[in-house]
């Protein structure tokens, strides 16, 4: 399922807790049906996410994003359809642009994966195959490079979380620590990398793309604190992810700060 926490144009993945029966187990054809029954004026559209595809589970649901000529678009809509739960994203030219962009500033792709890798349910004059290359050219090129401002500061949270899982005593809050910085050392490495980021599964297939078996030694690493109590697998992990961008990073950091009551010249 792909879920966005900002608006209409921002899917993420988290799956839902709706008990559903679905018709048959042809969700392209459904999928396309929808679109026919439902909208006019269609440019193209497109079925994304894990339900065309062998990752398909019986908690999918249909991810369409749909392209129009105008308005009513753009807005996003979830909705039951012959028993499937379906997400509609539906832009204009313009505004899938837009939030393409917006997906780009958060280092993000999940509309932009959802068009360059679904499958074309409509525009079959050539106007999906255009938007699916330019979506893929855009993955292909990558999130803007981060300063190494940007990196250091990461780099140095990601160790100052280090020192607390080591020194932490209370269960509760080694639990915490220990998920919060198999997350952090994963947004760190792509960053650090300039990869794209992503949440929820996809996160650690981003990861595997970098370093196929850190995936597994965080997550184990995780268990073994909260499980035995063991934080030195954890460490260890996460202590190669910063050796990647230099390693630990304490002494000698200094960050600019601004001051918004002085004019800058």
């Amino acid at each position: 399922m792909l879920r966005g926490g900002m608006g209409i144009g921002v899917p993420c993945c988290e799956g839902c807790a709706t008990v559903r029966v679905v018709s048959g187990d042809r969700p392209v054809e459904v999928a396309a049906r929808l679109v026919r029954e439902r909208f006019s004026g269609v440019l193209a559209a497109f079925l994304g996410g894990s339900a065309p595809t062998k990752r398909r589970t019986p908690w999918s649901d249909l991810d369409i994003v749909v392209v129009l000529d105008g308005p009513p678009a753009p807005f996003r809509e979830t909705r039951r359809f012959e028993g499937w739960v379906v997400e509609l994203f539906v832009q204009t030219d313009t505004s899938i642009e837009y939030y393409w962009g917006v997906d780009a500033e958060r280092r993000r792709t999940p509309l932009l994966r959802m068009v360059a890798d679904g499958v074309i349910l409509a525009g079959g004059d050539g106007a999906a195959t255009a938007f699916q290359e330019r979506a893929a050219a855009l993955l292909a090129a990558g999130p803007a490079a981060p300063g190494a401002e940007t990196v250091n500061y990461q780099r140095y949270l990601l160790t100052d979380l280090v020192d607390d899982l080591r020194g932490c005593t209370e269960p509760v809050e080694l639990a915490y620590l220990a998920a919060t910085l198999m997350l952090a050392a994963s947004d760190f490495l792509l960053l650090a990398g300039n990869r794209w980021s992503a949440r929820g599964k996809w996160l650690p297939r981003r990861i595997g793309e970098v370093d196929p078996d850190l995936p597994g030694r965080l997550v184990a690493g995780q268990r073994a604190v909260v499980v035995d109590g063991d934080r030195e697998p954890l460490i260890a992990a996460v202590l190669a992810v910063l050796d990647f961008a230099g390693g630990p990073l304490q002494e000698g950091f200094v960050l600019s700060g601004k001051d918004p009551g002085r004019n800058s010249e």
